[in-house]
C-alpha cells in the first residue's frame, strides 16, 4: 500500500532542521515535447522547500547538450504553493532549437538539497547538489517520426508511515506509443556523478521486514516497509524505446516523508489488468474500505487517457469529494479506434483519508494497466479456382476510419495445415503461431466492396489456411509509418486449388502386432466442382496404396473400390491388416481414376509411430505423423493394469512428453491420439488417429549429480618445517543427495587421479559408501596431482565429473656447500640432499675465473668432480647456478626456481 498525503505536512522537517535559509531542493525532473524537426519545448519540473526564501530560484540554467545554455524564468510565478506544506511547485519553460539531428543531454544543477536526508550524505545532505538531466534522440522525423518524451504524471513528492507498506508510481504516459521501461539508480550530483554516502531507503535499519523493490514495466515501486521516519531520496530511470531501441532517458530525484503513523490507509479493490476491444464500452469497478472507523476518504484517478486522450469519452467524476467507506465507483470509458495502443494505458487509483484533517491523510493506490485491443477483421472466406486461392473478408472494417490516419491496411498471413487456437482478447498478432505473413499493406477490394486478397503461390495436395490483421501505425511528415500496432488476429480459414483428389482423414493403428497389425483408414471424395466431372467422366476408381518410406508406393490388392457415376455410393474406408505394427509407421495415399485414366494422387500420410526411451524412474516418449491435415493437439494415454483400459495422462502440442515419477522395474503401456483437422469445408473435424501401443520399464541408468570437490595439501608442519616424508594431499567433497533430485540411491564414490592433467586417469580408491566424504592420498611423483571424483549409485551407474583440480604437490630442492670427492666411498659424488617431484635442472658450475667446468640436466646431478675432459678439478670453492623445472603438462616443463651459491671441495 502506498500513503499519500494530498497537500503534504512537511512538519517533520522543521524539526529536523532549523536552519532554514540553507536548504532547497527536494524533487524535479526535464522533460519535453518535440514542436519541429530540431525544435523543442523543455520544462523543468522542481518541488522545493518553500520557506527557503533566500535559496529560491526564479531562473534556473539549463544546459542543452550541444555546448549552448539558457537562463529560464519561472513561469507560474513565486512557484505554487502546497496548502497546509512547505512545499512549492515550480515550472520552467523554453523552447530550444538545435544544430542538427543527434541524441543530446538536457540538465541542470542546484547548488542544494534540502537538508538531514537519511540516505544521502547524511546530515549533511543539504551541501549536495541536486542535478537532473534528459537524454534524447532528435530522429529523422521524415522516416521515424517526432520524439516526445513521456509525461510524469504523479508528483515527484510522496508519505509514507513507519512500519507500513509503502507504494509509488511515477505514472509515466508518452503520447507517441513509445514503449516505457524503469530502472532505479543514485541520483546524482553531476554528469556521471553520483551523490556520496548514498543508500537504498531499505538500507536505513536494514533487515528481513524492510525491503524496495521497483516494477521494471508498471513503475510500481514498493518499500515494504520503512523503519526510521524522515526524508528518503531515491531516483527513477524512465526509459523510453521505439521498436526495441533506445530513444529518451529521463531521471527524476524524489522524495519520500516517512513519519509515525497511527491509523492504517484506505484500501483500494479492483482488477490490476484489462484489455478491452476498441470501439466497446469499459465499466471499471473500484471499490474503497478503510480499516479504521469513522474516517471519511476521497478517490480519485490519473491517468494519459485523461490528460491527453479525448477525456470527452470518459465519465469518472475526479473532484475527490470525501464519502464514507465502504463504497464503489465505476469508471466508464467509451473507446474508440484512435485509442488503440501496443502499449497499455496505465490508471492510477489514489484513495485518501482525512485522518490528518479535511485535507490531507494516509493514502493508498492501485495501478491498472487497460490494453485497448483492435478489433480482429469479420467473416473470412476462401475460395480456390484456377491455381488460385482467394481470401475475403468484410467491409467495411469497424475501424478503418480511425481518427488521425491511423489505420495502414491489413496483412494477410498463411500457414500449411489448420492452428485453431482460441482467440484472446488480450493477444495481438500472430506471432509463435507458425504463421508467415505472405502481403503486407493491402486494402484491396472486390466489385461488390469485400475486401480481397489472391493468392497463386500454392503447391498441389497442401491446405493453406490464413488469417488476416489489421494493422494500425501513426504517420511521419514523409508519409512513412511508425509504432505498428497490429489488431486482434481474424478467425481461421483454409482451402486448398486442388480439391480434385481424396483426402485421406483417418490412419489410426487399431491393432499392435508384429505380425497381425492393423491400421484403419478413411477418406472423403474430392470435390465435384474442382474435379470437373465433364472433363472427368466415370466410371471412377480409388486405390488405396501403402509405402514404408513415403517414396515407393504399392497397390493394396484388397482395398480397390469403384463406382459408375461419381455421385455414387462408394466405400471410403479400409482395413489394413497383417502389419508389423511395432517396428513400422506406414504411409498410405489414394490414386485416383477417372475413366482409366489416373487423374492425381492424394496426399499421403503416415501412421503416429511412437518410441520411447527408459530412464531412472521416466519414460521419454516421442512420437511423430506426417499427415496431410494438421495435427495440433496430442493426448497421451497409458493403461492402467486394475481398470484394464488406457486412461488420459496429458495434453501437449508437442511431439514428447516426459512420464516422470514412475517405479523402476516397472512396466508401462502407452499410446498417442492425434487431434487434427484440415480446416476445410466439408472434411470431418477433429480428425482422431491413434498410434501403436508401446511398453517400457524404467531403469535406473542415470548417474547421481556430480559431487564439488575440494582438494588442499601442507607444504609445512606447524613448525613451518617443510614436510618431506609422507606428504599427504586432502580431498573432500558434498554429497550430490543433499543438492539435486536424482541422488537418493547414492551409493559411493571414485576417486580418480593423474600425474598430469592431460595423462589418463585411473580409480585410486573407491569408497561404497554415501557418508564418506575425504579422502587422502600420498602422490608418488610428479609435481602436480590432479583428481576428479565421481559419485555412484546402488545401480553402478556413474555421475559426470566434478571439476578436475590439480595442486602443486611441494616440490622441494636442496644442494649441499661441501663435498670430497677423494675416492674413499664417503660423500664422492655431489647429489643434492633434498629432491621432490623436480623433473629437470639446468646446473652449471663455474670456477673462480668464470670457467664452466661443469653442467647436467640431470636432477640427482651426480658429479664426481672432474671436469668436462674428465681431469680432477682442484680443491677450491666453486660457484653453482641451478635452474629448476617441474613438468605441468605432457612435454611442457615450466621453470619454477633458480637456486645459485658457492660449494667447497675437500680432497
Amino acid at each position: 500500500m502506498q500513503f499519500w498525503v494530498r497537500n503534504i505536512i512537511l512538519g517533520l522537517l522543521l524539526l529536523l532542521c532549523t536552519d532554514l535559509a540553507a536548504t532547497h531542493n527536494r524533487a524535479g525532473e526535464i522533460t519535453y515535447r518535440q514542436i519541429g524537426p530540431l525544435t523543442i519545448e523543455a520544462t523543468i519540473t522542481t518541488y522545493t522547500k518553500a520557506s527557503s526564501t533566500s535559496a529560491d530560484r526564479d531562473t534556473l540554467e539549463l544546459l542543452w547538450g550541444d555546448g549552448t545554455s539558457s537562463k529560464i524564468a519561472r513561469q507560474n510565478g513565486d512557484g505554487t504553493l502546497i496548502p497546509g506544506a512547505d512545499l512549492k511547485v515550480n515550472y520552467y519553460i523554453m523552447t530550444h532549437t538545435y544544430p542538427g539531428r543527434s541524441t543530446y543531454t538536457m540538465s541542470f544543477i542546484d547548488p542544494n538539497r534540502v537538508s538531514n536526508i537519511l540516505n544521502l550524505n547524511h546530515p549533511n545532505s543539504v551541501d549536495v547538489k541536486f542535478y537532473v538531466s534528459t537524454t534524447f534522440t532528435l530522429l529523422d522525423d521524415q522516416f521515424q517520426g517526432y520524439n516526445n518524451s513521456a509525461v510524469l504524471l504523479q508528483a515527484p513528492i510522496d508519505f509514507a508511515c513507519v512500519n507500513r507498506r509503502f507504494i509509488h508510481n511515477p505514472n509515466a504516459f508518452d503520447l507517441d506509443g513509445d514503449s516505457l521501461a524503469y530502472e532505479l539508480v543514485t541520483p546524482l550530483q553531476d554528469e556521471n556523478d553520483p551523490v556520496p554516502n548514498y543508500l537504498l531507503p531499505n538500507q536505513i535499519q536494514p533487515g528481513p521486514g524492510n525491503f524496495v523493490s521497483l516494477d521494471a514495466s508498471t513503475g510500481d515501486f514498493v518499500w515494504n516497509s520503512p523503519k526510521s521516519p524522515g526524508e528518503y531520496n531515491i531516483a527513477i530511470l524512465i526509459k523510453e524505446y521505439r521498436q526495441g531501441v533506445l530513444i529518451n532517458k529521463i531521471i527524476r530525484d524524489m522524495q519520500i516523508l516517512v513519519d509515525v503513523c497511527d491509523d492504517f490507509p484506505p484500501e483500494i479493490e479492483t482488477v490490476e489488468e484489462i484489455c478491452i476491444v476498441a470501439g466497446e464500452e469499459l465499466k471499471l469497478p473500484v471499490i474503497v474500505t478503510d480499516p479504521d472507523e469513522g474516517q471519511l476518504v476521497r478517490l480519485t484517478a490519473s491517468g494519459g487517457m485523461f490528460q491527453f486522450i479525448d477525456d470527452q469519452y470518459v465519465d469518472w467524476d475526479n473532484t475527490g469529494d470525501l464519502k464514507e467507506p465502504e463504497f464503489s465507483d465505476t469508471l466508464v470509458w467509451r473507446t474508440q479506434c484512435h485509442h488503440v495502443r501496443e502499449e497499455a494505458y496505465q490508471i492510477v487509483f489514489r484513495a485518501v483519508d482525512n485522518s490528518m484533517g479535511s485535507n490531507q491523510g494516509l493514502a493508498n493506490l492501485k495501478t491498472v494497466q487497460v490494453y485497448v485491443m483492435a478489433p480482429p477483421p469479420l467473416d473470412m472466406q476462401a475460395d480456390a479456382e484456377n491455381q488460385t486461392i482467394q481470401i475475403n473478408w468484410e467491409s467495411p472494417y469497424r475501424c478503418e476510419d480511425a481518427q488521425g490516419n491511423y489505420f495502414q491496411g491489413f496483412s494477410v498471413w498463411r500457414k500449411v495445415g489448420s492452428n485453431p487456437f482460441e482467440r484472446d482478447t488480450c493477444v495481438n498478432g500472430l506471432e509463435g503461431k507458425g504463421y508467415e505473413i505472405i502481403e503486407y499493406l493491402t486494402s484491396d477490394t472486390l466489385a461488390n466492396g469485400r475486401y480481397f486478397y489472391d493468392d497463386q503461390n500454392i503447391e498441389v495436395g497442401k491446405v493453406y489456411c490464413y488469417r488476416v490483421l489489421a494493422n494500425f501505425a501513426l504517420t511521419t511528415s514523409g508519409g512513412f509509418i511508425y509504432n505498428i500496432v497490429e489488431s486482434l488476429p481474424s478467425d481461421e480459414v483454409c482451402e486448398t486449388a486442388f480439391r480434385n483428389v481424396p483426402l485421406l482423414t483417418n490412419v489410426d493403428v487399431m491393432n499392435t502386432d508384429q505380425n497381425t497389425g492393423e491400421i484403419f483408414l478413411t477418406w472423403v471424395k474430392a470435390i465435384p466442382d474442382e474435379l470437373d466431372t465433364i472433363e472427368n467422366p466415370g466410371p471412377y476408381r480409388y486405390q488405396l496404396q501403402r509405402s514404408l518410406d513415403n517414396v515407393n508406393f504399392t497397390d493394396i490388392v484388397a482395398a480397390n473400390f469403384n463406382s459408375p457415376f461419381f455421385a455414387s455410393s462408394v466405400d471410403t474406408s479400409f482395413l489394413d491388416t497383417n502389419l508389423n505394427t511395432v517396428d513400422n509407421s506406414y504411409y498410405y495415399r489414394i490414386d485416383f481414376y477417372s475413366n482409366g485414366n489416373r487423374v492425381d494422387f492424394s496426399p499421403s500420410s503416415e501412421s503416429t509411430y511412437l518410441s520411447i526411451v527408459a530412464s531412472d524412474t521416466k519414460n521419454f516418449l516421442n512420437w511423430n505423423a506426417e499427415t496431410s491435415w494438421q495435427n495440433y493437439e496430442f493426448t497421451v494415454e497409458r493403461f492402467n493394469d486394475i481398470s484394464g483400459e488406457f486412461e488420459f495422462l496429458a495434453s501437449t502440442p508437442r511431439l514428447n512428453y516426459e512420464d516422470s515419477g514412475l517405479t523402476n522395474d516397472l512396466e508401462y503401456c502407452y499410446r498417442i491420439q492425434t487431434i487434427g483437422s484440415y480446416g476445410l469445408e466439408a472434411t470431418p473435424s477433429p480428425i482422431l488417429n491413434y498410434s501403436q501401443i508401446v511398453c517400457a520399464t524404467p531403469i535406473d541408468t542415470v548417474g547421481p549429480c556430480a559431487p564439488v570437490l575440494m582438494v588442499e595439501n601442507e607444504c609445512e608442519d606447524l613448525d613451518g618445517q617443510v614436510i618431506i616424508e609422507n606428504l599427504q594431499n586432502q580431498l573432500a567433497w558434498n554429497s550430490p543427495a543433499l543438492v539435486c533430485d536424482g541422488s537418493q540411491d547414492l551409493a559411493g564414490f571414485n576417486i580418480y587421479y593423474s600425474n598430469l592433467p592431460d595423462n589418463d586417469f585411473e580409480i585410486i580408491q573407491s569408497y561404497n559408501s554415501p557418508s564418506e566424504l575425504n579422502a587422502t592420498h600420498f602422490p608418488e611423483g610428479g609435481s602436480i596431482a590432479c583428481y576428479f571424483v565421481r559419485a555412484f549409485d546402488e545401480s553402478g551407474n556413474e555421475s559426470i565429473s566434478s571439476d578436475t583440480i590439480c595442486i602443486d604437490n611441494c616440490p622441494q630442492y636442496e644442494l649441499p656447500n661441501t663435498f670430497t670427492p677423494n675416492g674413499d666411498g664417503s660423500n664422492d659424488i655431489f647429489l643434492p640432499r633434498k629432491n621432490r617431484f623436480i623433473d629437470k635442472v639446468q646446473f652449471e658450475i663455474f670456477n673462480e675465473w668464470g670457467n664452466k667446468v661443469y653442467e647436467t640436466d640431470d636432477p640427482a646431478i651426480n658429479w664426481d668432480g672432474k671436469d668436462e675432459k674428465g681431469r680432477d678439478v682442484e680443491e677450491g670453492v666453486y660457484f653453482y647456478n641451478c635452474t629448476l623445472f617441474e613438468l605441468v603438462r605432457e612435454d611442457n616443463l615450466q621453470e619454477t626456481n633458480t637456486l645459485s651459491g658457492y660449494i667447497q671441495i675437500i680432497r
